[in-house]
This record gives structure tokens, sequence and C-alpha cells, in this order.
């Protein structure tokens, strides 16, 4: 028989099936459970969308904001401050990337955990010791164009950045960094030297633009994206930081007055001053809230941190400052004595922040706005308000009731946030700055531009110069012609051809990222040209050489360019005077050397000659009276020379001499020049065409002979 089954048990293969069931069971419902407590607990992060998020990447911490546009103000959703954990910051200026990376990173995720969002974009803002400004201003004259466009204007103001570019490389040049225009300020616009808030549309003869062009060197900037990159964020938008500061404390329209804002960091104090309706200068001081720090540490025996915390407690509430020094033993101090302990540093701070103000102004200015974890210090604002003269009410510590439209709640907000504030607040109005990379004719080109990059922007940044983008038309001539004025007018230009990813375009076209340009440069017009055969025939011109009253004398047709003698391929100059003289006939050329044909017979070569008579190159032309002829001159004149005589000029009067066998020698001239050679009681002094002869010397038609006794020379 078989063994009977025990009740309410299972066979071992049926429980193991069945617990296996259950099992199965359970781990399915707890994966579930847990698969939706995960959900439950950590959803999808939404994405960045319209919100900003600006990093402060300072020398002491790393300041995280976010916020979005509310209206016409700004309204702040979350903030973050992370020390660094070494100084892996110099005044302002990524040293450590890795280390900068970790603490910018932490500040990422803290404020995506918060928020529950993706953060992809970034803004971001360089500090002012790398900044370099330049102000200059230039002339333009207007007289030959009729209105003034806005493309004239972007042009000059080209011009002058260009001008600000050579003196920045010029001043920099012994530097190995590389020095690129981020953006410029114009202060103000002159028109026939009155000030003008713009020039579009104004018609004038003299343009003065003065402007403050900012520069950076490459190595700050590759700094700041080097870390940006490390935790993937992309930047949106670069700004300058005594700029984003500007835009939230100062803005446009309270900068008639004229106030210095001072941001002091650990590391440097940044310094912007605004003036008249503008921002005027930038400045900085090499001294900052690390100055009051390191003092700190070598008065109390603390390290960097300790002395950070004591300077927080000295603006707490509190009689005493708890601090532990170096060797671990827990101290304390009278807050005011700690005060006065530092007084000394603090005066040091004020001095020289004081000191570049007024270099930057120029003088006091009315009033100081104090930023940054710095401008914390006891004692600063009155300090520094007793150094620049002005009253202590009139410096002031920025805090988030000095912020302009700007909403931040009912956070606690203290100076060193302000900055941070500004560079969202800047990304915003896009007034910041950002690398864009757009192709120009088939090359890359990275810009650091503004947020309404043109192309007028990109071929400026690409090194173009003004006349490549827009063209002039080339110079006139203006010259003087025998006393009339003469105007020759240069060639038009042709205009640039330029496309923006295929379609005509024109230099305010918006770029953007990705985009391909491409500019046939602009041919300018040539300059006006005019020679001398553009004047007169070349076949006409002779230069013919004569003697007149026995002086040598220019006749022919000649031209004269200042007085001095050209030939037909001389190009005319801009103001030449210019004479064109045509003395081919007798007549001509007694007028321009004198001459009284009307009580003078004229004779050419000892022959009476007529006033149309053409001069040919060695004629001899002399003159005399008719009615105060002397006898013995009127015993010279053979008034039909007979056929083979010899003609010559004796003693500045036609000769002409009968023939004779045989050469006549100046000893035969001796009777028709009036001298008894029994009588003579002096030396005779002979001459032959200008040179000195003896009484042998042969005689030819032609030649000019001086025959006199030496008392009567001169």
């Amino acid at each position: 028989m078989p063994a009977p089954r025990r009740r309410g048990r299972p066979r071992k293969s049926e429980a193991e099936n069945v617990n296996k069931t259950e099992k199965n069971q359970t781990v399915k419902k707890s994966a579930a459970k847990k698969s939706g407590e995960k959900k439950a607990k950590a959803p999808a992060k939404k994405p960045q969308g319209d919100t900003v998020f600006a990093l402060d990447i300072g020398t002491r911490t790393v300041v995280g904001v976010l916020g979005v546009t509310d209206g016409d103000s700004f309204k702040v959703t979350d903030t973050i401050s992370v020390p660094h954990l070494k100084r892996a910051m110099i005044d302002g200026q990524v040293e450590d990337i890795e280390q900068v990376a970790k603490v910018a990173l932490k500040v990422k995720q803290e404020l995506e955990s918060r928020n529950n969002i993706s953060l992809k974009e970034v803004s971001v803002a360089a500090a002012g010791r790398a900044l370099k400004t330049y102000r200059v201003s230039m002339d333009f004259d207007m007289s030959d164009k009729n209105i003034i466009t806005s493309d004239m204007v972007r042009t000059m103001e080209m011009e002058v950045i260009q001008k600000a570019q050579k003196g920045i490389d010029e001043k920099y040049r012994r530097d190995d960094a590389v020095f690129y225009c981020v953006g410029h300020t114009v202060i103000q616009y002159m028109l026939d030297d009155y000030k003008i808030s713009t020039l579009d549309g104004h018609k004038g003869e003299k343009v003065n633009i003065d402007l403050i062009a900012a520069f950076l060197p490459s190595v700050v900037v590759e700094g700041l994206y080097a870390v940006t990159d490390k935790i993937g964020l992309k930047v949106k938008s670069m700004t300058l930081e005594p700029i984003a500061a500007m835009n939230v404390i100062i803005p446009p329209e309270i900068r008639l007055i004229n106030i210095a804002l001072v941001d002091i960091g650990a590391g440097t104090s940044d310094i912007a001053i605004a003036k008249d309706g503008s921002i005027v200068a930038y400045a900085m001081a090499t001294v900052a809230g690390d100055e009051i720090s390191e003092d700190i540490v070598r008065r109390f025996f603390v390290d960097f941190n300790m002395a950070e915390s004591m300077k927080i407690q000295s603006g707490e509430p509190g009689d005493k400052i708890i601090y532990r020094d170096i060797f671990g033993r827990e101290q304390s101090i009278p807050k005011e004595e700690f005060v006065n302990t530092c007084e000394t540093s603090v005066d040091s701070l004020a001095e020289v922040i004081s000191k570049a103000i007024c270099e930057a102004n120029g003088e006091s200015p009315a009033a100081v706005f104090l930023i940054g974890g710095g401008s914390l210090a006891q004692g600063l604002t009155e300090v520094l308000a007793q150094k620049l003269g002005i009253d202590a009410s009139r410096v002031a510590v920025g805090s988030k009731e000095f912020m302009k439209n700007v909403d931040v709640g009912d956070r606690q907000l203290g100076p060193e946030y302000i900055t941070p504030i500004g560079i969202a607040v800047t990304a915003c109005t896009n007034s910041a700055y950002d690398f864009s990379t757009v192709t120009l004719n088939g090359d890359a080109v990275r810009v650091f531009d503004t947020k309404a990059l043109t192309v007028f922007e990109l071929l400026r940044t690409a090194g173009y110069k003004a006349s490549q983008i827009m063209g002039h038309s080339g110079a006139g001539l203006k010259f003087t012609l025998n006393g009339e004025t003469k105007i020759i007018k240069g060639t038009p230009f042709t205009p640039a051809q330029i496309t923006v990813n295929g379609k005509p375009s024109a230099l305010t076209t918006p770029v953007k990222h990705g985009d391909e340009v491409t500019i046939i440069p602009a041919v300018n017009g040539e300059n006006a040209h005019c020679f001398v055969k553009n004047l007169v025939k070349p076949s006409e011109l002779s230069r013919i050489t004569v003697l007149f009253c026995g002086e040598t004398a220019a006749a022919g047709k000649r031209v004269y360019a200042g007085g001095r003698e050209v030939d037909a391929s001389y190009e005319i100059q801009p103001l030449d005077v210019i004479e064109i003289r045509d003395t081919r006939t007798l007549g001509a050329f007694l007028m321009q050397y004198g001459g009284d044909t009307e009580t003078a017979e004229i004779f050419v070569n000892g022959k009476k000659a007529a006033e149309e008579l053409i001069l040919k190159d060695g004629d001899i032309i002399g003159f005399e009276t008719i009615s105060a002829a002397k006898p013995e001159e009127k015993a010279l004149e053979k008034k039909q020379p007979e056929e083979n005589t010899v003609s010559i000029m004796l003693n500045g009067k036609p000769c002409n001499l009968p023939e004779k066998p045989g050469a006549y020698m100046a000893l035969d001239l001796f009777l028709p020049a009036g001298i008894d050679i029994e009588k003579c009681r002096s030396r005779l002094i002979i001459e032959v065409n200008g040179r000195s002869a003896k009484f042998t010397e042969k005689i030819s038609s032609g030649d000019i002979v001086t025959i006199k006794q030496e008392d009567e020379e001169g």
C-alpha cells in the first residue's frame, strides 16, 4: 500500500513553483515600485529656454545667477556662490583651468538640481585687469558729400577704430599678447565744430568722431572659453565686468552725472567712469580685497580663508570677532580693535583707488558707487570720500536697493552679486559680446561681436579697409592755367558686391553663426590726372634760344610749372601754377620781353624784321631808337645789307660788314666800334660770344662781339 500524503503540504516541486512564482511577482512589484519612485524623484529636466544663466568667475569665488526677463525688468530666480578650493584665479584671470572648471561645474549642477533645469548656454564677463582701452578721434572732410548716411558713419567709425587698433598695437608691440577690439563707445560726434547726438541725415563740411575702443588679449577669452567648454556650456554672450555692473547700477538715464563705479573684487578693482550721458573711461587699480586679507593673515597668524571670515564678521552684528589661528587655538578680539588694526590696509586701498579714479576722470567725480566683496571693508567709504574730497554721503556701497529694473525678491544679496546680475542683464539687452564663426570668401572667421553682428562688423574684424568696403571716387585735380582755375574730376568708384548665403546684401545685413559671406571688394575711382601733352600738342612745343640785345633769351612755345620749365610728359600736380608761353613769333617775343616797335627799328640777324617773323634757334635780335640814333651809330646801319655781308652783334647792336677777301678779325672792328687805336690810353677788352679773344680772333656771321676800353667796363 502506498504511503498516505500529508494534507496541507504540496509536493516539493509544487512548492518550488509556488515560491518561484511568488518571488517573481514580488520582484516585479518591487521593481515597478522602485521605477515609479525613481520617476517621481527625478522627473525629466526642463530645457533652459528663456532662462538666462550668468557666471561670474572671480578670483575668490564663482557666482551663478539664473533669471528671466519680466517686462522691462530682470527677475532673479536663483543665485549661488562657491569659493575656489585653492587660488586657481589670479587677478581675475584663469590660471588653473581644471580647478576653476570643477568649481564652475559645481555651480552649474547645483542650479540645475535646485531648479530642475538643463543648462546649455551661459553668459560670462572678462575682468578689467586684462582690459585695455584707447581713446582716439579723427576729422573727416564731408564737403563733397550731399547727405551723411548711416553707412558713412559706420565707415568713419571703422577708420577711427582702425586708428585705435594701430595705437594699441604700437603701445604693446613688445608684448607677446595679441589684442583685438571687442567693442567701442562713441564719446561724441561733432559736425562743423558743434556737438550732435547723431550724424544720420545731416550735411556739413567737417565731422569729428571721438570714441573709446576696448581691447582684450586673446589669452583672457581663451581661458574663459576653456572653462565653459570643459563643463559642457556654450558661451551665449560675453561682456566686460565694469560694463556689466554699469548696466544695473548706473543705467544710461543717470550717466549725465559724473559717477565712478568701482568693482572691488579680490584681486583687482575695476573702475568705470560715466559723464555727460556716456561711459567715458575705464580703469583698473592693482589692489583689492586680498590686500586687506593678506594684512590680516600677517597680523593675526591665520590662513587666508580665516582672514576672509574675519572680514565678513566685522560687518555683522556682534562685539567680538572669533577666529582660529594657524596653531589651532581659538581666539577672539573686540570688533573695534580689529577694525582699527585694519585701518592701515584700508587707507592704502582707498589711496590707490582714489588716484586711479582721478587719473581716469581727470578730477574727483561727483559720486562713487562701490560694489564687489571688497567694498564691505569697514571704513572704506569714509576714507575714500576723504581722499577724493567729496561728501561721505556721496560714496555708497551698492546693493540690491541700488539696482535698476532688477527684481531679486526677498533674497539678501550683497554687493558681490552686482556684477553677475549685471552680466545677466547685459545678455538680455543684446549689448554683450560673443564669438561667432562665419565663413568669409571660403575662410572661417572667428569674430567677437555684438549680438547684432552685421556684414560691416564682420569685414572690419577680418581686416578689410574702409576703401575696400565702401570705396571712394578718385580725387579731383585743381590747378591754375594761365591765371584761370581748372578742376578735373576723378572717376567714380565701383561699389563692393556682397552676398550673405548667396543673396545680395548690404553692409547693414545681419549675419549669424554659420553664415557664408562673400565680398568682391569695392574698386576705388582713379584720381584725376593731367599732363602737359593734354594741354598742348607736343609737336607745337619748341625750345628756341635767341640773343636779344646781347643776352640769351628763351623763345618758341614753352610750358612752365611754378616758374620751372617742363616738357610734354610732365604730370600736373595739385595746386600747380601752369603757364604756357608762346613766343614763336617776333611780335610775341617782344610782348614777353619788351620792345617798342613804334619808336625803334627791330633787327633779326642784322636785318629789319616784321612782327610775324617765325623765330629760329640762334637768331640775333636787336633794336635801335629811330629819333635818337647818333651819327656814328647810323654809320654802322646797313638798311639793305648787301649779299655776302657778315652780320654780327657789335656792342649790343647789329652790324653788317661788307664782304672782303679773307676772314674778318677782331682788330677790323675797332673803327666800327668807335675806337681810335692811336688815341687809346687804356687796355682793350675783347670778347667774342662771351669769351675773351685776341686781336686776331676770326669773326663770322652771327657772332656777338664786345670791344671796349677798360675804363668803359660796367
